[in-house]
């Protein structure tokens, strides 16, 4: 069967995911548990309750709303601004902070695939917006763009969003995050590209327990399935 740019990247994706619970479990001294309950969820941004779904996520001009409150305990809460006191776009507050800059209205854009993990520039408030005060401005984020966020207990998550700063106008397209704190997310992954099977599981499993030689042993397996699926393509 010939093997699919998606499937590739399919098999690239389970792979760091699965590598980073690994790492995430001999961490924290565990044994299965982070496989085992880790997960990506996604976000419906439209539900009721959150209606992130529109254009400038659906805030009235001249206010600012705070759209989604995470489920976890004091997870954080997304807010939109839309020309208030001259600022538009997402902040985070209660905790939550979006990937940016050391300026104001300097969100990092992602692209699909990237990694979004600790090594971000982790900020609050104003740094994440589109512009600020009339008088700093990001530039345009455009299809297949995305920012990333950090809830308070660590939960990696992004937002697939677009920018247009001759229109003065954002929109939210979809979301996810990490069930687990302190594991990575590519963007764009909504955990449902591929199905490992009950073999692949138990197998995972087992170097689990063996610690930093299983995630050796399982990257290695990584990189030759990659290159097997390379070859066929």
């Amino acid at each position: 069967m010939k093997t699919t740019l998606s499937n590739m990247r399919s098999i690239k994706q389970n792979s760091n995911r699965l590598a980073a619970y690994l790492a995430t479990g001999i961490g924290a001294g565990l044994v299965a548990t982070p496989a085992a309950d880790a997960a990506i969820v996604t976000i419906d941004i439209t539900s009721t309750g959150f209606d992130l779904d529109g254009v400038n996520a659906g805030v009235s001009p001249g206010s600012t709303t705070s759209k989604l409150n995470f489920p976890f305990s004091g997870g954080g809460t997304i807010q939109a601004r839309n020309n208030y006191l001259g600022d538009m776009g997402l902040s985070g507050s209660s905790g939550l902070n979006f990937a940016s800059g050391s300026e104001y209205a300097t969100p990092v854009k992602f692209t699909l695939d990237q990694s979004i993990d600790s090594s971000a520039n982790w900020q609050g408030g104003y740094y994440s917006v589109f512009k600020y005060g009339n008088s700093e401005f990001s530039p345009d984020f455009g299809s297949g763009s995305y920012m990333g966020f950090k809830t308070a207990q660590g939960n990696f998550g992004w937002l697939e969003v677009t920018w247009s700063g001759a229109t003065d106008t954002f929109q939210i397209h979809s979301g996810a995050y990490e069930s687990v704190a302190n594991v990575a997310i590519l963007a764009g992954d909504t955990g449902t590209s591929a199905v490992p099977e009950p073999g692949q599981v138990a197998s995972s499993l087992l170097l689990l327990t063996l610690g930093a030689a299983g995630v050796a042993i399982q990257r290695q397996r990584a990189k030759k399935k990659l290159a097997e699926a390379v070859a066929q393509s």
